[in-house]
This record gives C-alpha cells, structure tokens and sequence, in this order.
C-alpha cells in the first residue's frame, strides 16, 4: 500500500475515534474502524498462507466466495454492533438483542455486491487494485458517504477511506479463494463501469426484500444510523 494512503487512513481512524468519543452521547464507533481494520491488516499481512488454504478447500468456487463473504459481515457487524452501542446500553447483556438486527440488516443488503464480485471476477480480468477500488467505491455509495461529505466535511472526508477498506475486507478473502480469474479483456471505461454498475445493479433484489421486511415491521434499520 502507498504509505501517505496509510498514513491518511490511520490518521482518518484516529480522528474518527476522538470525534465520536467526544459527541454527544459520546460513541465508541470510532473504535469499530480500528479493530475490523487492524483485523483486515493481519489478514492481508498472512494473505499468502490463507490464500493457499482457502484454495485447497474442495467446495464449489461460488459456495466458498459467497460464503467467505457472509462470514465477514458476521464478524464485521459483531464489532459495529458491540462498539456502536457499548457506551449507551445499560447493561452488556442487551448487546446480543442490538448485534442481531445488524445481522439481519446487512446480511440481507450485502450478498448481491459479494455476488456480482463472483460473476465479475470469474469473467473479466480486473487488477486487484482495480477490484480494491470498485469495492471502495461502492462502499462510499452503499453508506451514503457522499451526503456526509457534503453536510458535515470533515467527518464525510474523515469516513471515506476507513468506509473503503472496510468493504475492501469484507470481500478479501472472497477474493483470495478464487483460484482462477476470468481472462476477458474490456475497455478500462467498460471495465470500470461494469464493476461499479453491476455489484449495484445486483444488490436491488435484496433492498427490494429488505424493505419488504422493514415495512412489515420484522427489520429495523435506523439501528445501523444511531
């Protein structure tokens, strides 16, 4: 990685951090991009080990992504959940009951992009940077991040790179386990805009579920603004 991207990172992470905590309430959500994040550094730091584990396992190549990928978001909202809320619960045992409608949000909202990668990935040839950077991007437009930037800027420019490498780690080891790529060759504006395009394009049936769900009243999204 580009040592002033890191150095910007790092420094987003421990801003974010201070802001939070010196809100009203105060919040130790900053906290949450330090641990998935240092969790994700580990795992890349021993990409090579898991990429040839991961590789070794017998099960179908879409199985093995998607289900990389599920388990990513388990692990992901368990922290965002137990960080988000840990300063305004009364008591640690309500924790369980708040991390659960995190998994219920975003585990219905997230497989389409992790789906999409799957298709794009077997198909066409991307560059892991390329991937890293389509994934970062929808990160930005899954999490509203651009309305942040343009109503409180410097909380919106603090959250763009942790909200990226936050979905860039959700789906690494996804992208690890493929032990073949797709070779077709696009046009870098097609390619990009393909890799943009079609992890929103397939994520739609499961926002279109989602707020079935949340108008039926068995899902509660504005846990995940709070």
């Amino acid at each position: 990685m580009d040592k002033r991207i890191l150095t910007v990172l790092i420094l987003s992470i421990i801003f974010l951090a201070v802001a939070f905590m010196g809100g009203d309430p105060p919040s130790a959500r900053g906290f949450y991009y330090m641990i998935w994040l240092a969790f994700i550094w580990l795992l890349w730091k021993r990409r090579g080990p898991l990429e040839t584990w991961l590789q070794s396992r017998t099960l179908p190549d879409l199985f093995l992504f998607v289900g990389l990928g599920l388990i990513m978001i388990i692990i992901e909202e368990t922290i965002a959940g137990i960080t988000v809320h840990l300063l305004s619960v009364k008591s640690p045992s309500e924790l369980p009951a708040l991390i659960t409608q995190y998994y219920a949000n975003n585990l219905l909202l997230l497989p389409g992009f992790i789906i999409a990668w799957y298709i794009l990935l077997k198909r066409y040839e991307y560059s892991l940077t390329e991937v890293f950077t389509l994934v970062g991007l929808f990160g930005l437009f899954s999490e509203k991040i651009y309305i942040h930037v343009l109503t409180v800027p410097i909380m919106g420019i603090a959250l763009l790179l942790p909200t990226m490498f936050t979905y860039i780690g959700i789906i690494l080891p996804s992208i690890l386990s493929l032990p073949t790529h797709g070779t077709r060759r696009q046009k870098s504006v097609i390619r990009y805009f393909t890799g943009l395009i079609f992890p929103i394009v397939m994520s739609m049936p499961f926002v279109f579920i989602h707020t079935f769900l949340t108008n039926a009243g068995w899902l509660d999204p504005t846990i995940l603004t709070r």
